[in-house]
């Protein structure tokens, strides 16, 4: 059940040059959520009509839960501009969530931005080819509060054993009388999270500074922005030592991220006396993330990137660290002039040694992967010719790593320790798995015992996920007005249209979609042939 409730005022002014609007408010958000489920087993009749759970006679279970929340928020806004080249604004925010405990229940989120036309200048009217130059600057706060509906709580489950699947869990269930398990036992509970009544509001703090521009009669146009935010008091769930007991993990604040980047933006359109045109813009982007600050137990558990050996401080959130993939060991004589590696055999994947103690321990890792790209792209085409338009976009990413893990266990392998599944359904690839037959391959021998523990994360199954993609590409066609009118319509237009027509990817990408690396499910072709008719 979810509900909102907003009540809101808006005031307009203008005097002259002056030009201003005004906007107060207040909102109310609720969320109820309830679940129920009951069990019985040794059914007498397998049929929907008779399922009921009174019909079954042998071990039933019950089970429910329910959690919810509320937020409120008062608002404001304040518009002003001045002959329509100097405008400015101001947004105020104070939000109340129940998920905070009472210490920290509110928080402020201001944000300001003001912007100059120049190209309304008297000293810019020379400038005949200029028709837009317009900077801005932008600066703000915003919050989060997405975390669990019962983090501020200590919560106490009890954990009742059902015998339904064999489990043997024991529960919190507890023979105080000491008659060795009589019929009915006292039941417990047991901790499962502490409560704290000091967390507060995630917040991002970001700068913007841009450039609006069109030139030539705005047949060229574009903007640039760069951008630098900050994300501070992270939410996060730090898990407790063990020497603090069952459900020491508590929700905290704790962490900085920090996030800066630029986007460019530049257009081109033009029309011809024959009626051919076009509209061309594209968009090129960079940003580069950096986890600042973190827990150290946090960091080193690798939720976030890193591990225990390398902490992710210091590097792009969920970068991994991973040994490094030196090939395949094809003759003896590679095996006993490389550094001492628990199950090197002919076929098995070697790993480079990085701190040259002749041994391939824990401490010959690097990092391998890092999931931010050097730049993504955009680019739209629109053309008419007459009565006919095409419209395309393509997009891409370039230079990003994709971690191909998932799918790659189960193409590469028979069987290794990140599925340890050995009869499942394999790719082809290991139809070209290294053999004394198949000397050249870099694909290691198929066996079905994983020695050489060659699921452990590494650089084998890190690849190019660069790609260029045709999203969506659409022809059409006009009929003649004169045809249409005949029809006694307005308006009659035919097209067909494609959406990821096309992919380019790198040569050596192995998996099906570099965008949807996970176990290889490409992202579905689509085509459509369409009429609009109008009267």
């Amino acid at each position: 059940m979810r509900w909102r409730w907003n009540a809101i005022a808006t005031y307009n002014l203008e005097i002259g040059k002056h030009r201003g609007d005004a906007m107060v408010g207040m909102e109310v958000n609720r969320e109820d959520y309830n679940w129920n489920s009951s069990k019985r087993y040794e059914l007498a009749i397998l049929n929907t009509d008779y399922m009921w759970p009174s019909a079954g006679s042998g071990k039933q279970l019950a089970e429910g839960s329910g959690s919810g929340y509320s937020l409120v928020s008062f608002f404001g806004k304040v518009n002003y501009s001045y002959d329509d080249k100097y405008l400015a604004s101001f947004t105020i925010r104070r939000d109340g969530s129940s998920r905070f405990g009472h210490n920290n229940q509110y928080g402020t989120f201001p944000s300001f931005s003001a912007g100059w036309r120049l190209s309304q200048e008297k000293f810019m009217q020379d400038l005949k080819w200029l028709d837009n130059l317009k900077v801005r600057y932008s600066w703000g706060r915003t919050g989060n509060q997405e975390i669990s509906n019962t983090a501020r709580y200590t919560l106490y489950i009890p954990v009742t054993s059902t015998g339904l699947w064999g489990s043997g869990d024991a529960g919190t269930s507890y023979d105080v009388a000491g008659k060795n398990g009589g019929y009915e036992l006292p039941n417990g509970y047991v901790r499962s999270q502490r409560g704290n009544d000091d967390i507060k509001w995630e917040t991002t703090t970001q700068h913007n500074i841009g450039v609006d521009f069109g030139f030539l009669g705005n047949e060229i146009y574009g903007s640039f922005d760069w951008f630098d935010k900050k994300t501070t008091d992270i939410l996060l769930f730090m898990d407790g030592i063990a020497a603090m007991g069952e459900g020491a993990g508590q929700w905290i604040n704790a962490g900085e991220v920090k996030n800066k980047g630029w986007e460019l933006s530049l257009g081109y359109r033009h029309k011809l006396s024959n009626g051919f045109s076009w509209d061309i813009n594209g968009n090129i982007s960079r940003y580069v993330n950096e986890i600042s600050r973190l827990p150290e137990t946090v960091a080193a558990s690798g939720r976030y990137g890193g591990n225990s050996k390398k902490t992710v401080i210091g590097h792009p959130m969920y970068s991994q660290v991973g040994f490094i993939y030196d090939g395949i060991f094809k003759s003896q004589e590679e095996i006993d002039n490389h550094a001492k590696q628990e199950g090197a055999g002919l076929g098995r994947i070697r790993y480079k040694d990085l701190n040259g103690d002749g041994i391939i321990t824990e401490d010959d890792q690097d990092w391998i992967f890092d999931p931010t790209p050097d730049f993504t792209w955009g680019l739209n085409i629109y053309v008419q010719y007459k009565d006919f338009d095409l419209t395309m976009f393509w997009q891409g990413v370039q230079g990003v790593d994709v971690d191909c893990r998932g799918y790659k266990s189960q193409t590469d392998f028979w069987a290794n320790s990140a599925i340890n599944v050995p009869y499942l359904n394999k790719g082809v690839r290991v139809l070209d798995a290294w053999t004394p037959a198949n000397p050249g391959s870099d694909i290691p021998a198929l066996t079905t015992s994983d020695t050489n523990r060659e699921g452990r994360v590494s650089s084998y199954y890190i690849e190019n996920g660069s790609y260029c993609k045709l999203r969506t590409i659409q022809l059409g066609y006009n009929l003649p007005k004169s045809i249409v009118s005949k029809l006694h319509m307005d308006r009659i237009r035919l097209y067909a249209s494609a959406q990821n027509l096309i992919t380019i990817k790198s040569s050596k990408f192995t998996g099906n979609d570099p965008e949807n690396p996970g176990f290889g499910y490409p992202i579905p072709l689509n085509l459509t042939f369409g009429l609009n008719v109008g009267f």
